[in-house]
């Protein structure tokens, strides 16, 4: 980068050069370039002297010291008993066309998807840093994985561990300056042991101690590859299965549905308080 930025900018500056000496006017243009090519060509070297002088991980620790714990006797990495972690949310095809991008693609994860969000891949990454068999693992994150097309490699992923606690925050607001809405999941790195328990949170108040809460709402979970996760009480989960079983899921359609009902004509719909008077009067 350094010697394209370079040569881009003697490029320039001999153009502007050669023109001075025949006495001919310079272009606005091309002295914008040039200056460009000299900040680029700027910055460029100062990212340089950083990373030779070390100045980026002047601030960072070396984790094998501070965490002997996760390596063994021979120095071979064996993980973290426990990763808890509230991960970004950032929708990956926000960063379609940056260098990010690309490598979050290129690093092979078995949750990427191009429409996904960033935080399925924290979760692949936070279980692939655990100990086997006992390593924890509990986020945070955009309850949205559960039931959206996206979310469906990382179910699966999911699906192969072993989940044990799921809360879904879904209209309460967790975060003063997020609106979005959030789950925490606790999983054990090892096989499933098909022992979730999830509780969604809707009834919680501020002062209600969240641990008493699910004891109190909690009810058993059973999640299957490909399909969503959803949490219900044990007479909602008997109707749902009941339902299933009588009916054709839409997916079973041989359709995708990307957007729900979505009116063209909102005049037509949506009304003031007096139309909807009028309208009450006569019918």
């Amino acid at each position: 980068k350094i010697s394209d930025a370079r040569g881009k900018a003697e490029k320039y500056a001999m153009d502007i050069t050669n023109l001075t000496a025949f006495g001919q006017q310079i272009d606005k243009k091309l002295l914008k370039n040039h200056e460009d090519a000299v900040a680029q060509l700027t910055k460029f070297e100062s990212e340089r002297e950083d990373i030779i002088s070390n100045k980026i991980y002047e601030n960072a620790f070396e984790w094998r010291f501070e965490f002997p714990e996760v390596l063994s006797d021979d120095g071979d990495f064996v993980g973290f008993d426990v990763v808890i972690g509230n991960p970004p949310y950032i929708q990956l095809q926000k960063l379609k066309g940056t260098p990010e991008h690309a490598l979050y693609k290129e690093q092979g994860f078995d949750t990427y998807e191009a429409t996904g969000d960033i935080y399925c891949l924290f979760y692949e990454r936070g279980i692939k840093i655990l100990k086997k068999d006992n390593g924890i693992l509990s986020y945070i994150t955009s309850n949205k994985w559960m039931r959206a097309g996206y979310g469906a490699k990382l179910r699966d992923f999911l699906v192969k561990r072993d989940p044990l606690v799921l809360i879904d925050f879904s209209g309460v607001k967790v975060f003063k300056t997020a609106t979005v809405d959030t789950n925490v999941l606790i999983l054990r790195n090892s096989p499933n042991s098909k022992q979730l328990l999830g509780a969604t949170a809707g009834k919680l108040k501020v002062s209600d101690s969240i641990q008493e809460f699910f004891n109190s709402e909690k009810a058993r979970i059973e999640v299957l590859p490909g399909e969503s996760w959803n949490i219900g009480t044990a007479d909602e989960q008997l109707l749902k299965a009941k339902i299933e079983k009588m009916g054709i899921p839409l997916k079973k359609w041989g359709i995708s549905i990307y957007y729900g009902i979505k009116t063209g004509l909102n005049e037509a719909f949506i009304i003031d308080g007096a139309t909807k008077a009028k309208l009450i009067k006569e019918d």
